[in-house]
């Protein structure tokens, strides 16, 4: 394939700018050997979303075709994100040819050995931007990727995996925030990919020595990468877990590894930056349960500030539900009594707590209150304090109504 990236990178060098567009990247492949069709989008105010489409031709020189009229300097900022993307991708080897992907995604070739990491994320783009980003694109992806890896690992190809895996994490694990009329919207594709990277995730338990033995550098890319999304991670803690802590040797070495590229938290002292994924493996595997709450309550106070962020929270809502069930109700007392939120009934209303622990909600609501009320002596907290009180006081009336006859 004669390409060359050089006009591509002119491009760039040619217009540099500071300014950062509204549109996010969606989907992208290459169509013919001097274009690329790219997909970019974003969410109105009521979350709708608006579509753009970018043909980009590089052959003497770069030219670009939209779907449709943006200001220049969006323009620009699209163009220049797609080029970046078609510049990185040409330092992997690849070996699929970009005119057979639909052939390839029609048969589902059993010979996926001659694939490249690359290849399958050249797949996915394809899939995405003519099926669009969903569950069933994502369940027809993995019909293609699993049993590749399972091939994979049966010939002992475990870089092959490894680096497969590395790049699919780099490429579904983001977030982009959009702001609504009321509340934010927090567009993320990873959800349609929990239940295969689970999948993954327990193939790599099942064989953790040898990819320890074989890529240790690669297998700790793949674990930092994870940590570093937190909220992904948690969701797909029970096996990740799992996973992390099954082998002493590897484990030791592991969190060896991620201690130096990773901030602990500690619950005597304000840290900035914290991983609390790293956090709460280290935790479990030191057996320091002090440590360890500490990194739960710290994990349900972002559950609940993103119920009450993002209009979109059902995962949020699942890990929170997770966390309450593995630790019990009390672990959401000692938050508020901790932290005296009133949200956290919002986000776990009272009447799902068990009938045996609502007297200590009781309690520690009415100690919520007498310090609130305390407080209203001082001009600095008067209004604060006067809020809370009133919300404490609704709380009490709405689920305790028995207890003040």
């Amino acid at each position: 394939m004669v390409f060359d990236t050089k006009i591509m990178q002119d491009f760039l060098d040619e217009n540099e700018s500071h300014y950062v567009g509204k549109y996010r990247f969606h989907s992208g492949y290459r169509a013919e050997e001097y274009k690329f069709k790219n997909h970019y989008y974003m969410l109105d105010q009521n979350f709708r979303q608006i579509d753009i489409y970018v043909e980009i031709q590089c052959k003497d020189h770069l030219t670009y075709t939209f779907s449709e009229d943006l200001h220049e300097q969006e323009k620009l900022y699209i163009v220049k994100d797609a080029v970046n993307r078609i510049i990185k991708k040409f330092d992997y080897k690849s070996t699929l040819h970009y005119s057979l992907y639909e052939n390839y995604i029609k048969t589902i070739s059993t010979q996926l050995t001659v694939l490249e990491p690359i290849d399958f994320c050249d797949i996915l783009n394809y899939m995405k931007y003519h099926q669009g980003s969903n569950q069933k694109t994502m369940d027809e992806y993995y019909k293609i990727f699993i049993p590749c890896l399972k091939i994979h690992l049966d010939n002992k190809n475990y870089k092959q995996f490894i680096d497969s895996v590395n790049l699919l994490l780099k490429s579904v694990l983001y977030q982009y925030e959009w702001d609504g009329t009321n509340s934010k919207y927090l567009d993320t594709e990873y959800q349609y990919h929990l239940y295969y990277i689970r999948e993954i995730v327990r193939i790599v338990y099942e064989n953790l020595d040898k990819f320890y033995k074989n890529v240790p550098k690669e297998l700790f890319e793949a674990v930092h990468t994870l940590c570093l999304n937190s909220r992904f991670s948690f969701a797909i803690m029970t096996d990740f877990g799992s996973m992390i802590l099954s082998q002493y040797r590897v484990t030791s070495a592991m969190i060896k590894a991620l201690k130096e590229e990773l901030v602990l938290n500690d619950k005597d002292e304000e840290r900035e930056n914290v991983n609390l994924v790293f956090s709460y493996i280290y935790y479990i595997f030191h057996n320091d349960f002090e440590q360890y709450y500490a990194v739960v309550l710290k994990v349900l106070r972002d559950v609940i500030n993103n119920m009450l962020t993002f209009a979109n929270h059902d995962l949020d809502l699942a890990l929170g539900n997770s966390l309450v069930q593995s630790e019990g109700y009390q672990v959401l007392l000692d938050l508020f009594h901790e932290d005296y939120n009133t949200f956290i009934f919002t986000c776990f209303p009272i009447e799902s707590f068990p009938l045996e622990i609502r007297p200590k909600v009781r309690e520690e609501l009415v100690t919520a209150i007498q310090y609130f009320a305390a407080r209203m002596g001082s001009d600095n907290y008067r209004l604060s304090s006067f809020e809370q009180v009133m919300n404490i006081n609704r709380i009490l009336m709405d689920n305790f109504k028995e207890w003040y006859k």
